[in-house]
């Protein structure tokens, strides 16, 4: 059977136009699971067998889902406060948020020890939330609660209510909460100082 003129251009156009659609795709894929991180590694170096461990670096390393500015409005940062509490459209309720207004966060594998736990493969994602000095309490924030906590680093880094505070590099802006819930063991604050979710 003698193939028609032309076929051969046709077949390597819809070869050359497939595979150039999955180069695209898997640059795209790739692109929205890598990291910031020049280290090339997102591997804990927590101990095989934690799933929390295990959920957390897979939920810290997928591209967190957008928020829609509209949605996501938080009221402006207290001016000196380290830790202030502000309504948060996509959770519905107010919440913890710090100086600047960014939404902060527990990890649960923390609980309430003043040592983080966070895996060093995903700390850069989740950088604690610290202070030069005295810490302030923001208006309705129980000053009690508002400890800081020296970290084997040598960063001070807040707690509130026994709960060590973390920011999460997928939020960009006040009002986001993109970390809310990630892995099950990421999770926004109320003012006093409870888990939400």
């Amino acid at each position: 059977m003698t193939p028609l003129p032309g076929a051969d251009r046709v077949f390597s156009r819809r070869r050359l136009l497939q595979t150039g659609g999955l180069t695209v795709s898997l640059g795209a894929l790739l692109a929205a699971c890598g990291d910031d991180d020049d280290s090339g590694s997102t591997a804990t170096t927590a101990a095989a067998g934690s799933t929390a461990v295990a959920a957390t670096t897979a939920a810290s390393t997928t591209e967190a889902p957008a928020t829609s500015a509209a949605a996501a409005t938080t009221a402006a940062p207290v001016e000196g406060a380290s830790l202030a509490a502000a309504d948060n459209a996509t959770i519905g309720e107010e919440i913890l948020v710090d100086s600047a207004g960014m939404t902060v966060y527990l990890f649960v594998p923390d609980g309430t020890s003043t040592t983080s736990a966070v895996p060093d493969g995903i700390k850069a994602n989740w950088p604690p939330v610290t202070v030069t000095g005295d810490p302030v309490a923001g208006p309705g924030l129980d000053a009690a609660l508002l400890t800081v906590s020296a970290q084997p680093d040598g960063a001070q880094q807040l707690a509130y209510n026994g709960h060590l505070l973390y920011l999460f590099t997928g939020d960009a802006a006040p009002g986001d909460a993109n970390g809310q819930a990630l892995g099950d063991v990421w999770y926004v604050l109320s003012p006093a100082g409870e888990q939400i979710g």
